[in-house]
């Protein structure tokens, strides 16, 4: 394995494991009354950016990982 895939398996394990805190910890805080609407916001704003990096955050990994012919490299 190269660096980037190490960094895209890093990602990975990221979001697998910010994915099952926010899950753990909306179980956690569900009050008999209910949430907010900033819970809510919060706890899916947190579920789509462990989805991204469960995907492998291509963005992120295009910023770390620039194209060859981008850098000047042989």
């Amino acid at each position: 394995m190269n660096s980037k895939e190490l960094f895209i398996l890093f990602l990975r394990i990221v979001g697998i494991l910010g994915g099952v805190f926010i899950v753990r910890h909306v179980l956690e805080t569900v009050p008999p009354w209910p949430p907010s609407a900033y819970q809510v916001i919060e706890w899916i704003v947190g579920l789509f950016a462990a989805l991204y990096l469960i995907r492998g955050a291509p963005l992120l990994v295009k910023f770390a990982f620039p194209a060859k012919h981008l850098t000047g490299e042989l």
